[in-house]
């Protein structure tokens, strides 16, 4: 039962919570099962090597978009059978691959009453298992329709628009935007933080951190062992 007169945290989760992406992994899950078409690694491998080398600002995102054109490209080719199996095999491998500063905040916001809510962009039979072992009230991920053995092809997306996504929630769930937390670490993620009381900036991209830097957002990143919390002051900031 949740509480509406709590209030709630709103989190991404690949790169947030989880230190690598859901996705990318499933994806290699069924590279090494030779369970999805060359045409996947053939569009995506370029990027990659492009990605490794640090050859642009931008070549990250690139890669990753590549990636997800590819395979949503090839999902009728897919077996639905196939990729249950890869998510589980994620999440049994990598599901306490987590970073230290969102595992504990989600602890702590549990004990003290928050609604957990997590929006990813990832499928829901990577997002549900992952959601449901952090103690997450909410969740919504990409949904890919079903045919009878492989994928239609048909996706209804939740990578974009996530501040629309976080105000259906609200509505749907009599919650209230006072006192709220967000987090995220990408541009993705800015119209979900805009909308919260007390955004974070987790380890964030340069377009997340200068809109974090212009609207006096936390910025936490972690880096080894060390948690670094910088707080807004005016122009600049500083290490808290």
């Amino acid at each position: 039962m949740i509480d509406t007169s709590k209030p709630f945290a709103v989190f991404d989760i690949d790169g947030t919570v989880f230190r690598s992406g859901l996705y990318r992994e499933a994806i290699f899950e069924l590279i090494t099962a030779n369970q999805l078409p060359s045409s996947v690694t053939d569009a995506y491998k370029p990027f990659e090597i492009k990605w490794k080398k640090r050859q642009s600002d931008q070549a990250f995102e690139e890669y990753v978009k590549v990636m997800a054109k590819a395979f949503d490209a090839a999902l009728p080719q897919i077996r639905i059978a196939d990729f249950e199996t890869a998510a589980a095999n994620v999440f049994e491998r990598l599901s306490e691959y987590v970073y230290v500063y969102t595992r504990d905040l989600i602890v702590d916001l549990k004990q003290k009453g928050y609604t957990l809510i997590a929006i990813s962009g990832y499928q829901d039979e990577l997002v549900k298992p992952f959601a449901d072992k952090y103690g997450f009230d909410i969740w919504i991920g990409q949904h890919y329709k079903r045919g009878d053995e492989f994928y239609t092809g048909e996706i209804i997306k939740s990578h974009d628009g996530k501040d629309i996504i976080l105000k259906k929630i609200v509505a749907e769930h009599g919650l209230d935007f006072a006192g709220s937390i967000g987090v995220g670490d990408t541009r993705g993620d800015i119209g979900m933080l805009s909308l919260v009381d007390h955004p974070i900036a987790f380890n964030p991209d340069r377009e997340l951190f200068e809109t974090a830097h212009q609207n006096n957002w936390s910025v936490v990143v972690e880096r080894k062992n060390m948690i670094y919390r910088l707080e807004p002051n005016g122009n600049s900031f500083i290490l808290a």
